[in-house]
């Protein structure tokens, strides 16, 4: 009888061996194949992925697992995913690949509560891209901007000769290529970022590139600044009129300073030009001349014009400061100013009226646009300030409407807040300057009498939601500190609607 309970005994075991055997749940781990977990995808081997991918492992005996690793770095997974077969895991985003370190031993290695295996398997990255590039104020040293520029083997500009990079440095994020460029006449074509897993290119040289003006109604004799990129070895700034602007200066790579010329009689474009070729401002030029509507709100020549002049203002409101008078108080303008002072002190929190009419800058009803069925989004707001004296306390709202009747689409115009701006919360740039807004942040949800500013407005749509077209322009004090009296003083001139920024 012991005897054949023995023999049950064994050959229960051997049973009990053969079905963990044929469940895979034994014996050391063994990776076979690697595939996407996309399901429509389970057929095609998988011989290389990204950093910050999702893979399946598939193999034997994969249960049990403990650690994984991608070139030595250590992957998160989930043991929920893991069976005898397969194991879904996401590689880690920080792993080493072989364009950012040669010495990488391409393998994945995992380590269960039975045993562990190694299996070959790539790293790659996409193939780089550059989104952009910069020169230096002397042309021989670029910025290139871009993604995955990891295991670069050359870079290369169009200029005779030798045609390769003199040096290079890559950042930790392998986005940025700071590179000495060749000697040498570059022609017309691209320069090229070679890396281990692709080649990326660029227009080259790179065109100078307009932004901005400091002041698109700049008056002349005064200074005004060209903002934007690649300025290098500009010879020549034309106004309207084919006028050649006066002691011209290249602040830096990326901003000019010229004085504007006399003898300009009509607005057209502003114009640059130098080795790199020219570039002209997206604006025109002292609009102020022709002030055409429809767009021209206003250019305060006149205090009491009324609708449909686009002159003047509602002459009982605000200030108002004929050219002789301007010329003393706001000087380098353009003739006649509106003039928002804040002659008392406002406490926290203090809505429109605290100024009483001076607080408000009333403008008259004109025609924005030819097409009221027209976007907005590509439309702005813009006039020229002036900024008597520090402005660091209050606030400017600007709402579409006439006297009294201000629907809630506005705009909230304090400087002084925003830090590239006033990076010390201090506003006072040097003369007038050019402010635009665009009608996307010309929001609803601002009423006049509102003490705070609501920034979760929607803007309009077209020009046909805005009710009317007249504009305020009110004082304010949207913060809870007090705003002592001259708090605000500022002159405003040439309000207008244009297409683009």
């Amino acid at each position: 009888m012991k005897k054949y309970l023995f023999l049950l005994l064994v050959c229960f075991a051997g049973l009990l061996e053969l079905g963990c055997n044929k469940n895979g749940s034994s014996g050391p781990p063994l990776i076979t194949n690697i595939r996407e977990l996309d399901t429509t995808k389970r057929d095609l081997k998988v011989i290389g992925a990204s950093p910050g991918s999702e893979i399946v492992i598939q193999g034997q005996n994969l249960q049990g697992a403990r650690q994984i690793f991608f070139n030595d770095t250590s992957a998160y997974f989930n043991p929920v995913y893991n069976t005898s077969t397969n194991l879904i895991v996401v590689i880690p985003s920080t792993a080493q690949t072989a364009a950012t370190n040669p010495s990488v031993p391409s393998t994945i290695r995992l380590v269960t509560d039975h045993g562990s295996t190694t299996y070959s398997f790539s790293l790659i990255l996409p193939p780089p891209t550059i989104s952009g590039i910069s020169l230096d104020i002397t042309g021989t040293t670029i910025e290139i901007n871009g993604a995955n520029l990891a295991g670069i083997k050359k870079i290369t500009f169009p200029v005779p000769g030798n045609d390769t990079a003199l040096s290079y440095t890559v950042n930790k994020t392998y986005t940025q290529i700071i590179a000495k460029v060749p000697p040498g006449s570059a022609f017309t074509d691209s320069m090229r970022v070679q890396c281990l897993f692709g080649t990326a290119a660029f227009p080259y040289p790179p065109p100078m590139v307009i932004g901005s003006l400091s002041n698109e109604n700049a008056a002349a004799g005064t200074t005004l600044l060209i903002n934007g990129t690649n300025f290098i070895g500009v010879n020549q700034v034309v106004f309207p009129g084919g006028i050649q602007g006066i002691n011209l200066q290249t602040v830096s790579v990326n901003q000019l300073s010229v004085v504007v010329p006399p003898g300009i009689t009509t607005p057209d474009s502003l114009r640059i030009s130098g080795p790199l070729g020219t570039a002209t401002a997206p604006q025109p030029f002292d609009t102020y001349l022709t002030y055409v509507s429809p767009g021209y709100l206003s250019t305060f020549e006149n205090q009491w014009a009324n609708p449909p002049d686009n002159t003047g203002f509602l002459g009982w409101t605000g200030g108002y400061a004929n050219a002789a008078t301007a010329t003393a108080n706001y000087p380098g303008g353009t003739g006649g100013v509106g003039v928002i002072n804040q002659s008392s002190p406002m406490s926290g929190n203090s809505a429109a009226g605290s100024q009483g009419n001076g607080g408000f800058l009333q403008l008259n009803d004109v025609p924005w646009v030819a097409d009221k069925s027209k976007s907005v989004s590509n439309y702005s707001l813009k006039f020229e300030v002036y900024v008597a004296s520090t402005w660091s306390k209050g606030a400017i709202w600007i709402a579409v409407g006439n006297w009294y009747g201000w629907s809630s689409y506005s705009a909230r115009f304090a400087p002084w807040s925003d830090p590239a701006l006033a990076p010390n919360g201090k506003y006072k740039p040097n003369g007038w300057v050019t402010v635009s807004i665009p009608l996307t942040q010309m929001i609803t949800g601002n009423q006049f009498w509102q003490t705070a500013w609501n920034p979760n407005g929607s803007a309009a749509r077209t020009f046909n939601d805005y009710p009317t077209t007249g504009v305020c322009f009110m004082v304010m004090n949207d913060q809870p500190d007090p705003a002592p009296a001259g708090s605000i003083n500022i002159a405003v001139d040439n309000v207008r609607i244009v297409q683009g920024k």
